[in-house]
């Protein structure tokens, strides 16, 4: 009886043993994956999980160099869909994946968003005096001097990352048909405030609801009837001139958003219509003319829409190229146009025909497109 007994005790450690070794074995196999498979589950790996990914042990954090140093990865540069404003929670929407993600980002939390570009997103408070700067995905912060209590603006808008020493900012307001312009320069303490005329007395200019965009060195205003209002920031008072566009009558009375896009040195304008369709035109900008062109086709290109941000990027996904890609839902699926279809489609490809469903596509106004850029700050918030 002893000795069974202690044959029994032998086995069940030798059992015992054996689990620990194939454990060990099974925790080896994580962190012996090939290199080629780590990148290929990297590849499905969002932003937001990418820290968690790097975490998991030696050999994973070795094939997943720091987010600054992954410019080549697309999915760390697609584009997602910043929810804000009033919402309860604050979240990403990739539309690649028509997925939302939460996101702790406590700087966000009732406050209005102006712009975002070169990686910032350019913020304020309620009152629109305090102004800073938040790299939404490093949450980097950069103050700037309050814009003085007396002034409203309608628009505001930067040139370049406001770690650089030539970064303006510049707000824009239209009092009575004329433009009031502020800036600031990197490094100083006060806004400068101009007000002047257009010489085109007789042309009233009413900013549109999209933010003005940065081409080679001016920026271009678009006005709520298509209309293009064109400025450098280095010489305001002298540079402001007005181009009147002979839209037809017919498509002006009918037009119910309208939007400025910078497109591979292109300048776009993106019209929505009114009607049971919300019909989707592009346009191009003739230099040459300083006119609107009537465009068909995108090519490769892919146009992000919202009245804070908009900016185009070349595909390299099959299937992305010639669409807009707007804040709007459909339920809780994202909604895209075609404009080889001339219809708009929810991420998963069902095509949105219905007049009266197309009417109650739910629009995010105060959403923000976004592009992750993880820049390199290190050390305390960087100072204006």
């Amino acid at each position: 009886m002893m000795s069974e007994a202690i044959l029994v005790s032998t086995l069940s450690s030798s059992e015992i043993h054996q689990e620990l070794r194939d454990e060990k074995k099974e925790d080896d196999s994580w962190s012996s994956l090939r290199e080629e498979l780590l990148s290929l589950m990297l590849s499905r790996v969002y932003f937001s999980d990418y820290p968690r990914f790097r975490a998991t042990c030696a050999s994973w954090q070795r094939a997943s160099p720091p987010l600054e140093l992954t410019p080549h990865y697309p999915k760390y540069q697609s584009p997602c869909l910043l929810l804000h404003g009033l919402r309860q929670a604050i979240e990403f929407f990739n539309p690649m994946y028509n997925i939302p993600y939460k996101t702790d980002i406590s700087e966000l939390s009732h406050i209005t968003v102006y712009s975002f570009n070169h990686g910032w997103l350019l913020m304020g408070s309620g009152d629109g005096h305090h102004t800073f700067f938040l790299d939404p995905f490093t949450k980097v912060k950069i103050e700037i001097p309050n814009i003085p209590s007396n002034i409203t603006f309608s628009k505001i808008c930067f040139t370049s990352s406001p770690t650089s020493l030539d970064c303006m900012v510049i707000e824009f307001t239209i009092i009575l048909g004329d433009l009031r312009v502020g800036i600031i320069k990197h490094g100083e303490e006060n806004w400068t405030i101009e007000d002047f005329r257009s010489s085109q007395f007789w042309l009233r200019f009413h900013l549109s609801d999209c933010n003005p965009i940065l081409h080679n060195g001016w920026y271009y205003c678009l006005d709520t009837a298509g209309n293009l209002g064109v400025l450098k920031p280095e010489s305001v008072r002298d540079s402001w001139h007005i181009y009147p566009q002979r839209l037809p009558w017919k498509l002006r009375d009918t037009l119910q958003q309208c939007f400025i896009v910078e497109s591979n040195k292109d300048i776009l304008l993106v019209f929505v219509y009114c009607g049971g369709d919300r019909r989707v035109c592009v346009y191009k900008l003739d230099f040459s003319k300083m006119v609107w062109e009537r465009i068909e086709d995108l090519g490769n290109r892919t146009l992000y829409i919202s009245n804070t941000t908009s900016f185009s990027t070349n595909s390299t996904i099959r299937g992305m190229g010639n669409k807009i890609f707007f804040p709007k839902f459909n339920g809780k699926d994202g909604v895209f146009y075609s404009l080889a279809s001339k219809r708009y489609h929810t991420y998963d490809d069902d095509a949105c025909e219905n007049p009266r469903e197309i009417k109650e596509l739910k629009e995010f106004v105060w959403a923000t497109w976004v592009l992750p850029q993880f820049a390199s700050v290190s050390g305390e918030d960087p100072k204006w």
